[in-house]
């Protein structure tokens, strides 16, 4: 397995700043271990770049390579880190649950189970956000851990905007290369791929989930849609929201969803945009795998009309 100076990469500090409109500016900075985006002051997002230290549950999960907090404009975190129901669930995350590489299948998703990880290597600050690249770590090859999977993440904070409420874009780009020359096989399974984990105080009571189809928290579960928005109440009183797109490029576009409803855990908000819960996806040696996501992360509500609009103009990117 490769081995990485983490004394280095801790010793280096990045800063940059980029303006998002007039009189605004996006502060990134990362330690080597973890980055953050901020605006004007206020931390909008956190990027774990290395294993966390001290998890809760012990070593097992010390997970990498995912986005918490996931803050509104106001600072309200939308994203909950470990759930004591799922301590494995990290904010705003992407691994496959099952991968296959020659013969041996290798669950991902839990990595407390032992046998893949992916892990975090490094984050490069860009002008409007930053890369991570990470690896999948077979830890049950034959001769020891084995990097079978490359993956290279691009996460871009692409604008603010109050037209339809006071949020801002956020894009995730996310590329797979096979890492040896053995084809890499993503399973079949109802959760993989896309997962957002949603605010601690989010339950049925206090929080709702719209989906392009219409849809909603007891009927959305392996649905497909173009948006999925999830809406729920703040401790001031007021609301915020995250409205989820899978890019209409995406591999099995629109994704199916993996969703919760009332009577699991009290409602909590988990949603899973899910390319292979169908068909399986080879992924091939010299080849290489993309798949995109766009998240508007508000203060208030939007309407389905507006959500729609927000889709339709992310649909018109290429």
């Amino acid at each position: 397995m490769k081995t990485f100076n983490r004394a280095v990469l801790i010793s280096v500090i990045f800063l940059a700043h980029i303006a998002v409109q007039a009189g605004t500016a996006l502060e990134i900075r990362n330690d080597g271990t973890r980055l953050t985006i901020s605006h004007d002051g206020q931390e909008w997002l956190g990027y774990q770049v290395l294993p966390m230290q001290n998890p809760k549950g012990g070593d097992a999960f010390k997970g990498s390579n995912f986005i918490h907090p996931l803050r509104t404009p106001s600072g309200f975190a939308v994203t909950d880190l470990q759930p004591k129901d799922h301590l494995h669930h990290f904010g705003v995350w992407w691994p496959w649950k099952l991968i296959e590489v020659d013969g041996r299948k290798i669950v991902c998703w839990e990595l407390q189970k032992g046998e893949g990880l992916i892990q975090g290597r490094q984050a490069t600050v860009q002008d409007n956000g930053f890369v991570s690249k990470s690896d999948y770590i077979d830890r049950t090859a034959p001769g020891g851990p084995l990097v079978v999977l490359n993956e290279e993440t691009s996460v871009r904070v692409t604008g603010f905007t109050k037209s339809a409420a006071n949020g801002y874009y956020l894009d995730i780009e996310i590329t797979h290369r096979c890492a040896t020359e053995h084809p890499v096989e993503v399973s079949p399974y109802r959760y993989s791929g896309f997962g957002y984990r949603g605010a601690a105080s989010w339950n049925k009571d206090t929080s709702t989930l719209l989906t392009s189809e219409g849809k909603d928290r007891s009927t959305a579960n392996f649905t497909r849609a173009d948006w999925t928005r999830i809406q729920g109440t703040t401790p001031d009183g007021g609301s915020a929201g995250v409205l989820l797109m899978g890019h209409p490029d995406n591999r099995d576009h629109p994704e199916m969803l993996r969703t919760w409803d009332k009577q699991q855990h009290n409602g909590a908000i988990f949603v899973n945009l899910n390319p292979v819960q169908k068909k399986p996806w080879k992924f091939e040696p010299d080849k290489k795998y993309t798949r995109r996501y766009r998240m508007f992360v508000y203060d208030g509500k939007i309407s389905k009309e507006q959500a729609n609009r927000l889709w339709k103009e992310y649909e018109n990117e290429k």
